[in-house]
């Protein structure tokens, strides 16, 4: 004789499927709440990092050729009075005279 039909059997398996369902809800909400605080970090980050640069003077070249011979002691003996200009000033003035003289190196050539 076939073994008896456990008439709770299917009704344990709906309830089984409808809790598993409501898990994954609540992990798939979970994550859309983590993604969503992971994006307002990041465009905070962004903003700060932008405004810390902002912040900052006008950036002045890295290298600077100072030695004997360089062009920048060729520009400062052309005009001695370049050399009381400020730092800022005498970049200014330094990289428009390298494009007079056409010692910059462009994409216009």
């Amino acid at each position: 004789m076939p073994p008896a039909a456990n008439p709770e059997f299917p009704l344990q398996i709906i309830v089984l499927a409808y809790i598993a369902t409501a898990i994954l809800i609540i992990i798939l909400l979970q994550l859309l709440r983590m993604n969503g605080r992971l994006a307002a970090l990041s465009a905070r980050l962004s903003r700060s990092s932008r405004s810390e640069k902002l912040a900052e003077p006008d950036a002045e070249p890295g290298i600077v050729e100072v030695g004997p011979g360089t062009p920048f002691e060729t520009f400062l003996k052309e005009d001695p009075e370049r050399r009381t200009l400020a730092k800022k000033e005498q970049f200014k003035a330094y990289r428009k005279w390298r494009a007079e003289k056409g010692l910059n190196w462009s994409a216009k050539d």
